[in-house]
């Protein structure tokens, strides 16, 4: 499924991928898929600790597929599993970040001090295993006081001052939001909601992040991009999300898949070396 406007050498790194509620019935065609449109480098996340072991199982049989390990905020009382159970999750060869793990205050406003907690315990596993954090925050209202971003930097100040590194995936906060988390470094998820016509918020934040802290990420079975917005997202369909942020900055496709998959690279520590050698 390669658009008529992608360079056959454009190459993508879907840094923020989900499997399905009831997983993935053929994996060897979800990834061919994906390889085949352009995308041969897949992060698949964990939500909860089941979830994440399946993400671990499919990372184990493909070359180009990655995973992380973490509690969603909107787990946490259904599934309240403690970090220190995710730890052996660094044993696996493809174990490269701790997530998805955060702040979800639009929800689950009224669980705030347990979200705090979980949060800060699994950004201590983050530091322990030299991993970096892949993180989500959402307020309800960001003018309302709900402070999840708020929130969030409190704690991820105190990582980044300890060398720890975080990604905040489909970011949506305001200027100012982005000014000081890109003061501690963070990294920043483009993902399908660039693309809607709406967004416009999401388009002013993405012309103003660091060019060598922008990732790609489609959050599938999520937030699938224009043309598809509305149907189940895939890893395949990342190049629309691609093209969408080469025309907002004023980029080539090809540019911008060699920029993006860089900073994956760089951030997860995985050298294209490590790409190109099988799995045994």
């Amino acid at each position: 499924m390669i658009p008529d406007w992608m360079s056959p050498d454009c190459r993508f790194f879907d840094t923020h991928a989900h499997l399905s509620d009831d997983g993935c019935p053929d994996e060897a065609e979800f990834y061919r898929r994906s390889e085949e449109s352009g995308v041969p480098w897949i992060l698949l996340c964990g939500s909860d600790f089941e979830t994440s072991r399946r993400a671990c199982e499919f990372a184990s049989r493909f070359d180009g597929v990655y995973f992380a390990a973490g509690l969603h905020p909107l787990d946490i009382v259904k599934r309240p599993d403690p970090a220190e159970r995710f730890a052996p999750f660094a044993e696996a060869t493809r174990f490269v970040a701790v997530g998805e793990i955060g702040l979800d205050y639009y929800y689950e406003a009224e669980t705030r001090d347990r979200q705090l907690d979980v949060f800060k315990s699994f950004l201590e596993l983050a530091l322990r295993l030299d991993r970096p954090a892949v993180v989500h925050t959402r307020d309800r209202d960001r003018d309302g006081g709900t402070l999840a971003y708020d929130d969030a930097y409190g704690l991820l100040s105190d990582f980044a001052a300890d060398g720890g590194r975080f990604v905040l995936h489909s970011f949506a906060g305001n200027l100012d939001d982005l000014d000081r988390f890109a003061a501690l470094g963070a990294y920043f998820g483009v993902g399908g909601m660039l693309t809607f016509k709406k967004a416009d918020n999401i388009r002013a934040l993405a012309l103003r992040y660091p060019e060598d802290r922008i990732l790609l990420e489609t959050d599938s079975p999520y937030l699938a991009p224009v043309p598809y917005r509305g149907q189940e997202n895939h890893p395949c369909l990342l190049p629309w999300t691609a093209h969408a942020l080469a025309s907002l900055r004023g980029w080539s496709v090809s540019a911008t898949a060699k920029t993006t998959t860089s900073n994956a690279q760089r951030f997860f520590r995985i050298s294209p070396q490590d790409e190109d050698t099988k799995q045994t």
